[in-house]
Formats: C-alpha cells, structure tokens, sequence
C-alpha cells in the first residue's frame, strides 16, 4: 500500500538530521523548494521516489547532496 497524498493534503513532518532507505521524506532541494518522496540510499548518492509513476526518480550524488544542497 502507498501513501496517497493529494494536492490540499497537510502532512506532518519532524525535522530530523538524517532518515533511512524507505523512509517517506520531505526533503529541500536546493534551499529553493521542497518535495514529499521515498528515500532510497545508496553507496554512490540517493534516489528521491515519487509516488505518482508519471514522475521518474530524482538521483543525487553524495557531492550533489551537498552542494546543491539537498536536505532533509
């Protein structure tokens, strides 16, 4: 089962440093704006998975989380 989050939904959040591979995530992309995604971690960056199938992942590398930033 997945989330459905509709457009006008609130969510509640916690801010927290980090989270795990999975994890449903609110994350600021580049102090600009922010998404509501899965999480998915891996040796060589992350993966931000939409759960509408019409949007492909957004993958970052390790120095793309930082630099860009991408925060949670």
């Amino acid at each position: 089962m997945t989330p459905r989050i509709l457009e006008g939904d609130i969510i509640i959040v916690r801010i927290q440093p980090d989270a795990e591979t999975g994890d449903i995530v609110v994350v600021q992309i580049e102090n600009e704006h922010a998404t509501c995604k899965k999480l998915m971690k891996y040796r060589e960056g992350i993966s931000l998975i939409s759960f509408n199938p019409a949007y492909d992942p957004m993958t970052f590398t390790k120095e793309e989380v930082i630099s860009k930033p991408v925060s949670l």
